[in-house]
């Protein structure tokens, strides 16, 4: 384990200054938006400022009771114990919902904008990136809501389960109302503002591209998007335009570049812009950084990591090292920033650079994608490039992919919470999924991604109490949906059932 080395807030202000524009106030409702550019500034504020990752880490099987040690945090207990949340604040489901709605508001007063700006029925020529920015910004943030609070995609029981709001309009009455309508419906809303948006997508608009909803970055979603839907043809089609046939050239170098940083160093450059993997970075007030990581009470105990992080299928450790000492171990991932509340204050938010979308999502999802379309050789080369950056000492002979290896890890018999996505396995396209699911697990640890992955091959979840006991969330528990927030009840919306 790597000594704890302090981490200074003046080198992480480093990663922030190219989003300044980001951290500005949020345009006034009444302001004109009659150009171009003051429609591409609106949609600055058309992605989440708020965070969802720490309530979902703590509500999958990401994260143990590390008993009377650990920090206590109302957050983290009520996402552990999957309680409906007490909190509204920063952090919280309230907070992301509203969040979320907040984006979308802004990306529908830009589409709005630029539909009164059409020139005889005609999108103008420099508003067609920022249309299709808009639509791309508006389906994600309802993607994020569908895939919280409402039941994960079934062809069978979308037209039934109960979905989220789907806002495509302006607001003009205080007192507007809205429906949930079904998850089918929220998903034929999505498919259309994904394919429309990724028609108009211009990375040349933008002098920071990785800031805005780019090519990759879209395509990327939209992958994601389909891999829900079980539509694996477009999940690969989607991927191919990401990926090139060297994928490994474009990861994350954790076993090169990241090895020779120190943590102050690696947190930086996780959130960079200029990070190769990195497609697409936001800004977002929250406390979920690697200060608290390793201190709340429900995280990652020693003994969990070890299981976790045992050693690889193919005979290699795992590259992720430890930080901090026992009970309050953390990986580097990403730091934080703080926006003052004032020009001579010394207090203020803390604020992290989010990444909504990256490179190793993309060949996660091809490797999806290719095991169910049962191309194996395609999987495996592809899965070669990801270990070599994320095993020591790899060697391509040694720590070659080899499928007798890996279903000798990843049979069903090992494994406690089978994967019941609507979609059928076979045995051999289990091993590769249960292979994918547990990489996929370390990937995206603190990032709240394993709660996804649990809901969409409605899976099991399973923790584990410092006393001994333990609690058990079925497939088809409904507190797998969050509740909607008070608010939005007391304006009609309808609750989840408990």
């Amino acid at each position: 384990m790597r000594n704890y080395i302090n981490i200074l807030l003046g080198t992480c202000l480093l990663a922030f200054t190219s989003c300044n524009s980001f951290l500005d106030e949020m345009p006034d409702d009444r302001t004109v938006i009659d150009s171009p550019e003051k429609i591409g500034e609106l949609l600055t504020h058309a992605y989440p400022d708020q965070n969802h990752q720490m309530f979902c880490y703590a509500m999958s099987d990401n994260a143990t009771d590390k008993g009377k040690s650990g920090k206590k945090n109302e957050i983290n207990s009520d996402a552990y114990n999957w309680l409906d949340f007490r909190l509204t604040t920063q952090d919280t489901p309230d907070s992301y919902w509203t969040g979320c709605y907040s984006a979308i508001k802004q990306a529908n007063h830009a589409l709005d904008a630029i539909e009164k700006s059409k020139v005889n029925g005609e999108i103008t020529k420099e508003a067609k990136p920022f249309y299709g920015e808009a639509l791309i910004a508006r389906a994600y943030c309802h993607f994020m809501l569908v895939n919280l609070w409402s039941p994960t995609y079934n062809p069978e029981t979308a037209t039934t389960d109960l979905g989220i709001p789907y806002v495509t309009k302006p607001e003009t009455n205080v007192l507007t109302t809205y429906t949930r309508g079904t998850v089918a419906q929220v998903y034929e809303n999505l498919e259309k503002d994904i394919v429309e948006g990724l028609k108009y997508i211009d990375d040349n608009a933008y002098d920071n591209k990785i800031l805005h909803w780019n090519k990759k970055a879209a395509h990327t979603f939209a992958a994601r998007f389909y891999s829900l839907k079980g539509e694996f043809d477009k999940v690969l089609e989607h991927t191919n335009m990401v990926l090139s046939s060297n994928p490994a050239e474009s990861l994350r170098d954790l076993t090169g570049e990241y090895s020779r940083m120190d943590i102050n160093e690696a947190i930086i450059q996780w959130g960079r812009t200029s990070e190769k993997a990195n497609l697409l970075v936001t800004p977002q007030y929250s406390s979920w950084f690697v200060y608290f990581h390793g201190s709340y009470q429900y995280a990652m105990s020693i003994e969990f990591q070890k299981f976790v992080f045992r050693k690889s299928f193919v005979g290699a450790d795992w590259i992720w090292d430890l930080y901090g000492g026992d009970p309050d171990i953390f990986f580097a991932k990403w730091g934080y920033h703080t926006e003052k509340t004032g020009l001579n204050s010394d207090i203020g938010y803390y604020m992290i650079m989010n990444v909504l979308v990256d490179v190793e999502e993309a060949l996660f999802l091809r490797m999806e994608a290719n095991t169910m379309l049962k191309n194996y050789e395609a999987v495996t080369a592809d899965m070669d490039a990801y270990l070599s950056k994320r095993l020591k000492n790899y060697n391509s002979v040694t720590h070659k992919v080899d499928f007798t290896k890996m279903e000798n890890e990843y049979k069903e018999s090992n494994y406690k919470y089978g994967l019941n996505p609507f979609y059928t396995l076979d045995d051999t396209q289990r091993v590769y999924m249960n292979c994918l699911y547990d990489l996929r697990r370390k990937e995206y640890y603190y990032t709240g991604m394993r709660w996804f992955d649990h809901k969409r091959f409605n899976t099991q979840v399973r923790h584990y109490f410092a006393d001994g006991s333990e609690a058990l969330l079925s497939d088809k528990d409904p507190r797998k949906q969050l509740q909607i927030p008070q608010n939005a009840q007391s304006q009609g919306i309808e609750a989840n059932p408990r």
